[in-house]
């Protein structure tokens, strides 16, 4: 068998939270400083920070404002198996109780961590947490920094291990295309998390449900399978046969011209760059179509619906993408002509300024939760008789993300106006919220390289800023 280096016991949650506890083959790539706020509760309560199960402390994503960021329960029943013999006698208490510890002292000994907990309320049975936004998010963006810089490293490795099973005949069929694009995704989480700790291991994505590897030359111990769905028309719910995948692909580009032509008046066909720009967003949208839908399960495909107006797409997305880049680019505009001051280091800008409750959201959810977003969506373990397979990937939870990364974004762009006069009292939060956009923007890209998908900036590098304002109705 292939030989598996493992860590301690933890715990994978997926998109609607069941939980499973494994033998985790994966190292700590990223920094998670949210998750080190889960251990240093967990040590606090019951002097156990390794252990992190289930939703007895749990991180927010919604209502931040009134919910807090963080919860545990305080029931002291489900904490039964972390507590010693003579906190189960108060067993019937509430935990803090049960512990001996009470919320103001818990704020206090915060102040030692590295993100402080300043609030705590009870709300139905669970106290709901509110940390020091300022340090979290000074933190925050220093972490976010080196982990995208490691994660775009690690890769740019070259690997071997994730394959398609030769079996599955090559073809343009649709099925095939999302085979090929669940092993391109496959490949960077296996990078990301787990090379090189499992050692003679290959990796083959199949559609195949009784999967036998028959390569005589490597053991089928060594070999884990990924089962790929197939596609299904959404209107008969049978397999897609009637259209290829080039069609289909092509289908997606020729919608999102016919708007551009019809809607807008744009004449995109006579420009080369319009071409290749339509080209590589119908690519994409189709991608994002393929992976959105949990791997092993079928995904139906909607002919009656375009691409482009799908808010939950790749355009969606990549639109969100343009107004970052163009954002971004405007100010750097700026700056050279003298309108703006160049933009302050991190360290000398006045991150405090970020009180804008989207700001927090984006912040806390999305460019702080990347690391938890990552380590959920691979899972690589021993085997053993209660799964029947060692590996899982989920990169249906890095488009939910992304949809809803970008749904925030959209409603804060809206009503926030972020290049404001150069007025001197205005350029400290202007620059604040410069430095998070760029982060923000960092982290879009990364996923969207991590599912296989460019940017807008890497679709049309040399013509496109230019036409942005013309192309964002496109989107």
């Amino acid at each position: 068998m292939y030989k598996i280096i493992p860590v301690k016991n933890s715990t994978m949650c997926d998109s609607d939270s069941s939980i499973i506890n494994v033998c985790e083959v994966k190292v700590k790539v990223l920094r998670d400083e949210l998750q080190e706020v889960v251990h240093n509760l967990y040590n606090y309560l019951v002097s156990d920070e390794e252990c992190t199960i289930g939703l007895l402390v749990k991180k927010h994503t919604n209502n931040l404002t009134t919910q807090g960021d963080f919860s545990f329960l305080n029931t002291a029943k489900p904490w039964q198996d972390f507590l010693t013999e003579e906190q189960l006698k108060r067993i019937d208490g509430t935990l803090l109780q049960c512990v001996n510890k009470d919320i103001a002292d818990l704020i206090n000994t915060s102040k030692d961590w590295a993100i402080p907990i300043v609030k705590a309320i009870e709300i139905k049975k669970r106290i709901h947490l509110f940390v020091d936004r300022q340090s979290a998010i000074s933190i925050g963006f220093k972490v976010a920094v080196k982990n995208h810089k490691k994660v775009l490293k690690r890769m740019s490795a070259d690997t071997t291990v994730v394959k398609i099973d030769p079996y599955c005949t090559d073809s343009d069929c649709l099925a095939y295309l999302r085979l090929k694009c669940l092993r391109d995704v496959v490949r960077n989480l296996y990078l990301i998390y787990t090379y090189p700790l499992v050692q003679k291991l290959i990796i083959v994505v199949t559609w195949r449900s009784g999967y036998k590897y028959l390569d005589l030359n490597i053991a089928s111990d060594d070999v884990e399978p990924v089962f790929c769905g197939t596609v299904l028309n959404a209107r008969t719910g049978l397999k897609e046969t009637s259209i290829t995948a080039s069609e289909y692909i092509r289908l997606r580009q020729e919608e999102l011209t016919l708007i551009a032509q019809h809607k807008y008046g744009l004449r995109v066909t006579s420009e080369e760059k319009w071409k290749e720009f339509i080209a590589h967003l119908g690519e994409s949208a189709v991608t994002f179509e393929l992976l959105q839908i949990k791997c092993s399960s079928p995904v139906k495909i909607h002919f009656e619906s375009a691409a482009a107006g799908n808010s939950k797409g790749a355009a969606f997305i990549l639109y969100n993408c343009a107004r970052l880049e163009t954002i971004l680019r405007t100010f750097k505009e700026k700056v050279d002509e003298g309108t703006y001051p160049a933009l302050p280091s991190l360290e000398n800008t006045d991150l405090s300024l970020l009180t804008d409750e989207d700001e927090w959201s984006l912040i806390f959810t999305y460019i702080m939760g990347l690391p938890s977003l990552l380590t959920n969506a691979v899972e690589v373990r021993e085997y053993s008789e209660i799964y029947n397979s060692c590996c899982e990937f989920r990169p249906h939870m890095i488009c939910n993300f992304l949809s809803n990364m970008v749904k925030l974004f959209s409603q804060y762009y809206r009503r926030v106006r972020i290049l404001t006069e150069p007025r001197k009292h205005l350029l400290p939060v202007l620059f604040a919220r410069v430095h998070m956009l760029i982060i923000l923007n960092n982290t879009l890209k990364l996923c969207l390289s991590i599912l296989n998908i460019k940017s807008v900036s890497q679709m049309y590098t040399t013509c496109f800023f230019p036409l942005i304002p013309i192309i964002l109705p496109l989107l």
